[in-house]
């Protein structure tokens, strides 16, 4: 990295500062909670509440810079497509089976480009406490918005957000790190494998050029012998 490169931390938010390229990153969470009725539902046989969210690692005002969040459910929802336009971001309703769900994110700035991701709403689980519908099931994942130059309104909302609660507990605290470091450490394992295929391409490519070159090589020895022989 050049020395004209710094890294700050503020706020919960992390900036990578070059002299041409910002680059801020927001931490989310996303998932699913799901909590069984006991017994199948009368009228629609459904098995199960759950509810399907996106919220901000940092227990920060994520409308302030996220203009709305449409969740994709599965076709045989009502209204299967729901536009959420403030936190909290989330839709609750009930099923009886888990589906993909697909969930897209839209930023104050228009100019800014939507991003999409998936998630699979999980209902059912090996605890004998969620089965027994003691305690919700809980399916979340930790991600980042990474933003690449961001436009100046879109840069002055990211860095306006304000924290809206307090951290749960430490306990939860200590549970979202280690999600957070277990995806980092996938993602850099995940890029070590790429630079690893990248450097074997790269070798075998070396070996095919130069099997060419040699190749090449014998027939300009075998054409200079022929006219050899003919002259």
């Amino acid at each position: 990295m050049s020395s004209t490169e710094a890294y700050n931390v503020a706020q919960g938010n992390s900036y990578l500062t070059t002299m041409k390229t910002p680059v801020i990153i927001k931490p989310i969470l996303y998932g699913n909670t799901a909590k069984h009725l006991g017994q199948k539902r009368e009228g629609d046989g459904h098995t199960h509440t759950w509810t399907l969210y996106v919220k901000p690692f940092d227990n920060e005002d994520m409308s302030v810079y996220v203009s709305k969040i449409q969740f994709r459910l599965h076709e045989t929802y009502p209204n299967n497509v729901r536009v959420i336009t403030q936190a909290p971001f989330e839709v609750e309703e009930s099923g009886w089976g888990e589906f993909e769900c697909t969930i897209t994110i839209y930023f104050a700035d228009p100019n800014e480009k939507q991003i999409t991701f998936y998630h699979l709403i999980k209902l059912f689980s090996t605890d004998p406490d969620v089965i027994a519908g003691t305690k919700p099931l809980v399916n979340e994942h930790y991600d980042e918005l990474v933003f690449q130059e961001p436009s100046d309104l879109l840069c002055r909302l990211l860095n306006c957000a304000k924290s809206i609660a307090p951290p749960s507990n430490k306990t939860t605290e200590k549970e979202y790190a280690e999600k957070k470091s277990e995806t980092l450490q996938r993602l850099k394992s995940a890029r070590q494998r790429v630079r690893n295929e990248i450097q074997e391409l790269s070798e075998r490519l070396r070996i095919t050029q130069e099997n060419i070159k040699r190749v090449r090589q014998r027939i300009d020895i075998s054409d200079n012998i022929k006219r050899e022989v003919n002259d």
